[in-house]
């Protein structure tokens, strides 16, 4: 999702890893194969390991999820750990997702969460503090989509090199082949084999998931504002785009993207002019401060998105403010104002000026 998501597994993990394998006799020795070796069977060892991959894809999700927690800890704590399988049990009822996936929170105080082999979801401490149940539904709705596209099959093969492949291939040995890919798999949070287009993928069906399971449609905009926030544009220029690729898209372009599945969402009616006033019709209808522990960019989204929800279902009626102090039009919330916006209903008035109701 982020730079940190996917470090790279370094070769030197893989040389060590090799050799510590090669001192157990039972499983063989672990190479990478020569080139002419390579040439002969590449082909061959790429659908013998697509298999074994996808075996442990699909049929060893309790090993892989105890695998994988071992590696990062988990961290126990009631209230996180109802609010993301709440979130992540909706999200696999949408009618989209396919998978069962196995979620958990981890200690790691940064903003961060991965899918790995097995339809594991891991979120981080830090993103789940961060964000709330919209921001962290288009999270984990991206994070599903890795999961639902077989990217983490196909990050594993990378990860672990032809040459290795090719050798585990000629060996045929399925000891050594499992514990290799089990090995390469419960580093893939080490990682960084997701391509840029695999990303792009992600978000899309991100937004289509978190919407899917009827959470705020700003909510992926939203969250990317807060990861710009707190790790800026992820994305490098010159000489270190060479010595570190980008492979995932700018923060911004991702903002963007996520802003116009919204607006599309909604009609076409629905926008936020730089990232921060809501629009309808191309008419400013409110530009929310700061509060409530959200940024103001973060509210806009949140407001647009609601409004979006009005558009695409089709409920559009007269705007209101009700016993609460929140904007409402029909049942569906629109903001609740702080001390420091506009007046509720000075936000009414202007919708339905515009609106015409």
């Amino acid at each position: 999702m982020k730079k940190s998501i996917f470090r790279k597994i370094t070769s030197s993990f893989l040389v060590a890893f090799i050799l510590l394998l090669s001192n157990f006799t039972n499983l063989g020795k672990v190479e990478a194969a020569s080139t002419m070796q390579t040439l002969l069977y590449g082909g061959l060892a790429f659908a013998y390991i697509n298999g074994q991959l996808n075996n442990l894809n699909d049929n060893h999700q309790k090993d892989l999820l105890q695998q994988t927690q071992r590696q990062t800890g988990v961290y126990e704590n009631e209230a996180m750990t109802t609010k993301v399988d709440s979130i992540a049990n909706r999200l696999m009822s949408n009618g989209i997702v396919k998978e069962h996936y196995a979620v958990y929170v981890t200690p790691d105080k940064s903003f961060n969460a991965f899918c790995t082999l097995g339809h594991i979801v891991a979120v981080n401490r830090g993103a789940v503090e961060l964000l709330n149940e919209d921001e962290l539904a288009a999270v984990l709705g991206h994070e599903m989509s890795h999961g639902e596209h077989k990217d983490p099959v196909e990050g594993t093969k990378k990860a672990v090199g032809i040459g290795v492949l090719v050798d585990l291939y000629i060996q045929n040995n399925p000891n050594t082949t499992s514990t290799v890919l089990s090995s390469a798999a419960g580093n893939y949070v080490n990682n960084e084999v997701i391509t840029m287009q695999q990303e792009w993928n992600a978000d899309n069906a991100g937004f289509a998931n978190a919407v899917a399971a009827g959470y705020n449609p700003g909510g992926g905009a939203a969250s990317m504002v807060v990861l710009r926030a707190k790790l800026g544009e992820l994305w490098h220029e010159g000489l270190s785009k060479v010595i570190n690729p980008n492979n995932h898209p700018k923060t911004s372009d991702r903002i963007n993207n996520f802003a116009k599945h919204m607006t599309d969402f909604s009609g076409g009616v629905v926008t936020v002019k730089k990232d921060k006033t809501v629009q309808l019709k191309g008419q400013d209808i409110v530009t929310p401060t700061k509060a409530f522990g959200l940024m103001a960019e973060e509210r806009a989204y949140l407001v647009a998105g609601n409004l979006a929800k009005v558009y695409h279902n089709n409920a559009l009626s007269t705007a209101y403010v009700d016993s609460d102090g929140a904007v409402y039009i029909g049942d569906q919330r629109i903001m609740t104002p702080a001390d420091n916006d506009e007046s509720g209903q000075d936000i009414a008035d202007r919708i339905n000026r515009i609106t015409g109701q």
